[in-house]
């Protein structure tokens, strides 16, 4: 179906991820997703972090969001 220019990526329309790249959230944006301070994200959730470079590390909604929903059904 052809390619995508977006930014300077090259995006094939035929992939799994095309078009659909899930923004990430840095520690503050979890933290006042989830209610907490940002120094308690680490502890909390930091295990779902993706690093991207050293000292940078970033979430998926998607991921959080699957965190809440189990602990809510194993509760």
């Amino acid at each position: 179906m052809g390619e995508q220019q977006d930014r300077g990526l090259r995006l094939e329309r035929s992939s799994a991820t095309a078009g659909a790249i899930e923004p990430l959230l840095t520690a503050a944006e979890v933290g006042r997703l989830l209610a907490i301070p940002t120094k308690r994200v680490y502890e909390v959730v930091g295990h779902l972090a993706i690093q991207l470079a050293p000292h940078t590390l970033r979430w998926r909604l998607s991921d959080i969001a699957a965190l809440i929903e189990e602990r809510r059904r194993n509760k």
